[in-house]
């Protein structure tokens, strides 16, 4: 018999921020393919945070069983705040601000930011040592400054910090 999810999974085994960096780059290089999670085969920006939790074990696979499918532009056709719940789950919330230099934010922390002229949170990150960050975005996953991204400077952000309680 299959056990429920559990949102507070193995928070007292979980990797530490600095393992949990190294595993967010062993996602490097992963072409962008949509509504996939799979290593060096395809991820996006939804699939990449949810493999980096289930790795870093924050969360189980059957926590995350749920996160999707969704569309391409599943984001314009909202104003239901679906990124931000799921994650809201598996993490303290920490900060709410624009992508911009002076944050203190952690290694390992998830931020998710408005994009695309979007109503709500649709594309997430990595954090590795602010501003840094590791994201899918059409070139694949790459580590990229944050705050001069053209995809995410100055835009909308929350961060989440997953050894924090929800």
């Amino acid at each position: 018999m299959s056990q429920p999810p559990n949102k507070l999974y193995k928070k007292d085994r979980m990797k530490s921020r600095q393992e949990a960096v190294n595993v967010a780059r062993t996602w490097l290089g992963t072409p962008y393919v949509k509504r996939q999670r799979c290593k060096g085969a395809g991820v996006d920006c939804g699939q990449l945070l949810a493999g980096y939790l289930i790795e870093i074990e924050a969360v189980t696979e059957a926590d995350v069983s749920e996160y999707g499918p969704y569309g391409s532009d599943w984001f314009h056709h909202t104003r239901d705040e679906l990124y931000l719940k799921e994650l809201m789950k598996f993490g303290k919330l920490i900060a709410e601000t624009k992508c911009r230099g002076g944050q203190k934010i952690e290694p390992g922390n998830l931020v998710l930011f408005r994009v695309a002229r979007s109503r709500v949170f649709n594309h997430g990150a990595i954090i590795t040592a602010w501003p840094m960050g590791i994201h899918a975005n059409r070139e694949g996953v790459c580590e990229t400054d944050l705050i001069c991204d053209p995809l995410t400077s100055f835009k909308e952000m929350v961060v989440f910090d997953p050894w924090g309680k929800p």
